[in-house]
């Protein structure tokens, strides 16, 4: 037993006895501020006001609540504010109101039923031509490009797609006034019966079936255009397409084809493969995919471009915009230097520097005419231009040469 400061005895359980009822004792406390600082009322003031004074509560309104004389806060009386009101519009439309415009765009003019027909064969990239050329000619109602190609074909597989033997059911089919042939990139490999690529037997069986299809559009009388292959990412690729290119070039002129030459449009400066180059609007811009392949629709566009032109003086008159304003019936002009309308060009003679007016003169447009030079004297002519007076042979002042025979002395002369 222990005693306290006053003497009284007691255990140590019960010295240390407050102390463990300590801590709710200061929970209660707590809870009693909160309740005093979260709870508001008419009657009673929070621990915060009684500390800080009374606090200026907003609302949306921005209307701040006071306090009365008895210490209530209350809102005070409401203000007297202006109503704005809108303004009425008038029903009648304001005299200088612009009355509203609608642009409308041009559509794309349908094709005419007699509209001549391009048919297009080939491999993956004579489709890519067939959209460039349905670009160029999406103005031209009287001209319709027909897409017949095969991705997947070419000149070496006929078992997946014979040209020489369906390119005269298809022309029966479509009735095209000229087709284009476009293909090669999938002829790199060997024929069925093993023949080595590009090697004599190669070549030879190549250019049989080349031949064969220029043959075949030969018999139904349209024109053929075979358009050559640009060059490809792979050197060797590259190295092959232009070998293909010559034996391209030689059939078709040998059936009176038409071909047309792609390779520089292509190639940069030096003449290597490209991804860019310039399009039609001559910008710069991406005219092949990223696997140095395909062409993207810039190079389509460009790519069409080469065969425009054969094909413009083959169709004549069906390329023009206007072709609706012709008289229906009319036969279909061929355009200006083609073999059917031959133009006659006068040659002119060269025009020389000195007379640029080709009339004999010497002088310049605007020129000021020269003043007439005044003939020299016998003195002038011979201390200036060392050329000796004209006088009779055998004179002291005679220096002319050979020496002339002496002549009969006139008299009065001075020996």
């Amino acid at each position: 037993m222990d005693c306290n400061q006053f003497g009284v005895r007691q255990d140590r359980g019960e010295r240390f006895r407050p102390i463990r009822r300590a801590p709710l004792l200061l929970s209660l406390v707590l809870a009693l501020a909160a309740t005093l600082v979260f709870t508001e009322t008419a009657s009673a003031r929070t621990i915060l006001d009684m500390l800080f004074g009374p606090r200026q509560i907003y609302r949306e309104n921005t209307d701040r609540l006071i306090e009365d004389g008895n210490g209530r806060r209350v809102r005070p009386p409401a203000r007297n504010r202006p109503i704005k009101r809108a303004r009425p519009r008038s029903a009648a439309p304001q005299a200088s109101a612009r009355p509203s415009t609608t642009v409308k765009e041009a559509g794309i003019p349908e094709k005419l039923p007699d509209a001549k027909t391009v048919l297009i064969v080939g491999d993956f990239m004579a489709k890519g031509l067939a959209e460039g050329l349905d670009e160029a000619f999406i103005d031209s109602p009287g001209v319709r490009v027909v897409d017949k190609s095969d991705g997947s074909s070419g000149f070496v597989r006929d078992d997946h797609r014979d040209w020489p033997a369906t390119i005269g059911a298809m022309i029966e089919a479509e009735k095209p006034s000229v087709v284009i042939m476009m293909a090669g990139a999938n002829d790199r490999q060997q024929f069925a019966d093993g023949q080595t690529l590009l090697s004599d037997e190669w070549d030879k069986e190549y250019q049989a079936r080349i031949n064969a299809f220029l043959e075949a559009v030969k018999k139904t009388g349209r024109p053929v255009v075979w358009v050559g292959q640009p060059s490809y990412k792979t050197k060797s690729m590259t190295n092959d397409v232009l070998a293909f290119n010559e034996i391209y070039r030689n059939a078709a002129e040998k059936a009176d084809g038409t071909f047309v030459d792609v390779w520089d449009g292509f190639v940069d400066q030096s003449g290597s493969f490209t991804l860019s180059g310039f399009d039609m609007s001559g910008q710069t811009a991406r005219l092949r995919n990223n696997d140095g392949i395909g062409l993207t629709p810039a190079g389509k566009r460009k790519l069409a471009f080469y065969v425009e032109k054969p094909l413009r003086q083959m169709l004549g008159n069906a390329t023009s915009p206007n072709i609706a304003a012709i008289k229906p019936g009319a036969p279909v002009q061929a355009l200006p230097g083609t073999p059917q309308a031959p133009v006659k060009v006068d040659r002119l003679a060269p025009i020389s520097l000195n007379d640029p007016e080709l009339d004999g003169g010497t002088e310049l447009l605007g020129a000021a005419p020269r003043a007439p030079v005044p003939e020299k004297s016998a003195r002038d002519r011979l201390v200036i231009d060392g050329v000796a007076p004209e006088s009779q042979p055998g004179r002291v002042n005679d220096f002319s040469w050979p020496k002339q025979p002496d002549a009969t002395p006139t008299t009065g002369a001075v020996r």
